[in-house]
């Protein structure tokens, strides 16, 4: 039996079919609608769409956002209010008469590491994306770990610099405002205007730095941008060595657009986990770049979507 996940994001919606062996057979694109009404047709159709021909158990939506388990819907979402108080499950079970599952985006993207990546062969797994924020998810004995709510893994808004930049959520000094994707760009223009003679700096004068560009820069050599990465690093280090000593895990996986810079930011995360975590939580873990790239959503979501019973459709 297959099923369905679907990843809803600020801009885009992604389906796909996919197998107990992670095998995506199917997939489909549409862009997100920031209105209610329109938001739900075209989750609606995305589903649809991409089930036509396959013989489908369950789907499941990997949703932006703070969420409610029980209710199945979404309290609070920075970047997609439009999906907020809406109860999901009841919505889109009754425009596509399949069984739906409702979980946070990056627990679901943690899920599918878990099960088809990076962490495929552990049972503990500690999984971060670095993109416009900064999301996370825990796996421990080969369990999710939701909180009581469903709203736990918010590890982007651990607060690692008390006087930190402020983030998205209000607070300061959030994993989330400085070491994600936007986090880089902004500290990419304040290094820029410093060092007006590097490719940074030039590029800042024909138009607004983004974090896209100074990975890009720094992996062609840029050593103004290969030094916002090493910042980066070193402030994403802190707050990994707080999730070794509480979680104990085998594997941290980096994932998202931010990821790509690869070694000239896990090179300094791993420093600052070997400074600051204890042992023998940080003789163990590994850092590792996550392996499922932009599919991580949907294979993630796709196997935590459950059948009628409860059960997991993509479970042996």
């Amino acid at each position: 039996m297959n099923a369905i996940g679907v990843d809803v994001g600020g801009t885009k919606i992604a389906a796909g079919v996919v197998t107990s062996e992670g095998e995506l057979l199917a997939e489909v694109r549409y862009p997100t609608v920031a209105r209610k009404e329109q938001l739900l047709l075209g989750i609606a159709r995305a589903i649809t769409e991409v089930e036509k021909v396959f013989e489908v158990g369950g789907v499941c939506l990997a949703v932006p956002g703070s969420i409610l388990a029980d209710e199945n819907k979404v309290v609070d979402s920075p970047n997609l209010h439009a999906i907020e108080g809406i109860p999901l499950k009841d919505e889109l079970e009754e425009r596509t008469s399949l069984p739906v599952t409702v979980e946070n985006d990056a627990n679901a993207a943690a899920w599918g590491e878990f099960k088809f990546g990076a962490g495929s062969e552990v049972e503990h797994l500690v999984f971060l994306t670095l993109g416009t924020g900064v999301g996370g998810g825990v796996i421990s004995h080969g369990v999710l770990l939701r909180g009581v709510q469903g709203a736990g893994g918010e590890l982007g808004h651990v607060t690692i610099q008390a006087t930190g930049p402020r983030c998205g959520c209000g607070n300061r000094g959030c994993l989330e405002a400085l070491a994600s994707g936007t986090a880089i760009g902004r500290r990419g223009r304040e290094i820029a205007s410093e060092r007006p003679n590097t490719a940074l700096g030039r590029l800042a004068v024909e138009r607004k730095v983004f974090g896209e560009d100074v990975t890009e820069l720094a992996l062609e050599g840029d050593e103004a941008a290969g030094l916002v990465l090493e910042e980066t690093g070193t402030w994403l280090g802190i707050g990994l060595a707080g999730f070794v000593n509480i979680f104990n895990p085998e594997i941290v996986a980096i994932g998202g657009g931010a990821s790509k810079a690869g070694d000239l930011i896990l090179d300094a995360a791993r420093k600052e986990v070997q400074l600051r975590a204890r042992s023998p939580a940080r003789d163990l873990v590994k850092i590792k770049e996550a392996t499922l790239g932009p599919e991580s959503g949907i294979l993630g979501a796709a196997a935590l979507a459950r059948n009628p019973s409860g059960e997991y459709v993509l479970d042996p």
